[in-house]
């Protein structure tokens, strides 16, 4: 059911329900209107005629029946003296009026009786014209037949029906003439945006209306994927070259080494050199695998990351021995929520890059410390530092740069490893130069009790029209 269509239906709906509610409500006032003028109508009809019955006893005068003529309606009378009916008067009706009333002992009352409404009053003997100074005589009972009202409501409810239907119909028509109208606007941006393409603005975006706050949140929609996409696209190229670059020179190499022949000591070299090229490209293949696991983040845990920054370096101390480089951790216990398969990752990443980058008997720290509603973890070398200008760059092609004349030895997607499951875990990363030379990298992360979503739900829009 198009959005069209829900806003005719609902405002049509609204207009019968609006209507059909007046209209009862009128019906009721008018029933409760007429049987309230009837009811003070024979009242006082059956008090006139009581007072003529308790002067008259045994008989009334001709005259009395004219006290039952109102408004060219004529009301039923009866007067009963001891039980029995001694006058009957005004218009025609079978039986008594209110036959209970005659055994009861009350003084008066109006009651409904088959189809009539009737004035009921007992009345006693009086010398002077009184009523009510002697003992009691007789009843007095004035009716009026409904049928004539329940008509009138019967007609009213037919001419009430008919016009609601009507003026339904006719609702109906202008609400989807108006829907339509208000509709308009967005009828429009869907046509232009349907055949826009992602690198023009979304038209509108001036408009100040629901519609131009549409187009507004369109168009910061549309320019989140056009850099989401131009990063992608950007990291593909960047991966590419890294792959490509390895597979290059481990071919190069076999072919150089199988165009003629070579002495066992050159192949055993030429081994050495394609299994170190091929460890390259597993590191690659394994970091390309930490970035698609990132955007699907498995169990997370409470770990300390003092205990896996440890970890790490345990691993990895051999090569900081080997090219003695002083490696240390410092700190304190560091609760957080993480993936702790991934986030070693992140710290081996982080470490293996610093002592990469540092020279011979350099030094590389480790610092893990919780912050207020976090953790930090801090990687500082004594390398070559990041370019000047922008590290932005670093961050969208994924590539850990260092100052030109530099030829570091691994992959380029390291960094974008560690950003992407930094950001899984809700945390942020940091490129910055360590005081006194070098490369710095911060990591935060949120307190051990938060849970980040590991994905950013990105929103839907769907307009049906």
């Amino acid at each position: 059911m198009t959005l069209r269509l829900r806003l005719t239906l609902l405002t049509a709906g609204v207009i019968f329900l609006s209507l059909a509610a007046f209209g009862g409500l009128a019906g009721v006032l008018l029933w409760r209107i007429e049987l309230s003028s009837i009811t003070r109508q024979i009242t006082a009809q059956a008090d006139a005629l009581m007072a003529v019955a308790s002067r008259s006893p045994g008989a009334l005068p001709d005259t009395a029946a004219d006290l039952l003529e109102r408004d060219s309606i004529t009301a039923v009378g009866r007067v009963y003296e001891d039980g029995v009916l001694i006058w009957a008067g005004g218009a025609v009706a079978s039986g008594t009026l209110d036959s209970a009333f005659l055994s009861a002992q009350l003084p008066e009352r109006v009651s409904r009786s088959q189809d009539y409404l009737v004035a009921s009053r007992r009345f006693s003997a009086s010398s002077d014209g009184n009523a009510g100074d002697g003992p009691e005589r007789g009843v007095v009972q004035v009716g009026r037949s409904l049928r004539p009202l329940e008509q009138l409501l019967t007609r009213y409810v037919l001419i009430a029906a008919l016009s609601l239907l009507l003026l339904s119909a006719l609702g109906g028509v202008s609400a989807a003439l108006a829907v339509r109208r208000a509709l308009t606007p967005l009828d429009r941006l869907v046509r232009r945006v349907q055949h826009l393409s992602t690198s023009e603005p979304v038209p509108g975006t001036q408009e100040r209306s629901e519609v131009g706050a549409l187009a507004r949140a369109l168009d910061t929609s549309l320019a989140e994927l056009r850099a989401e996409r131009q990063r992608e696209t950007l990291f593909l190229a960047s991966a590419s070259h890294e792959l490509r670059t390895p597979v290059t020179a481990m071919l190069a190499d076999l072919q150089h080494t199988l165009a003629r022949e070579r002495s066992p000591e050159e192949v055993l070299a030429a081994l050495h050199r394609t299994e170190r090229t091929a460890g390259r490209l597993r590191q690659l293949t394994g970091n390309l695998m930490s970035l698609t696991r990132a955007q699907h983040l498995g169990e997370r845990q409470t770990a300390d990351l003092l205990d896996l920054a440890g970890e790490a370096i345990d691993l990895l101390q051999p090569l900081a021995l080997k090219r003695e480089i002083d490696l240390w951790l410092e700190g304190a216990a560091t609760p957080a929520q993480v993936d702790v398969s991934l986030f070693s990752g992140v710290l081996e990443n982080l470490i293996g890059n610093a002592l990469k980058f540092s020279p011979e008997g350099g030094h590389v720290s480790v610092r893990v410390l919780p912050l207020r509603g976090g953790a930090e973890l801090v990687v500082e070398d004594s390398g070559p530092g990041f370019p000047t200008g922008p590290l932005t760059e670093a961050f969208v092609r994924g590539v850990f740069a260092h100052k030109a004349g530099q030829a570091p030895e691994g992959f380029g997607l390291g960094l974008a490893v560690v950003r992407q499951v930094v950001e899984a875990h809700g945390g942020s990363l940091e490129l910055g130069e360590r005081a006194g030379g070098g490369a710095s990298v911060r990591v935060v992360l949120p307190a051990a009790s938060a849970r980040p979503s590991a994905e950013k739900a990105e929103p839907e829009l769907s307009l049906d029209l």
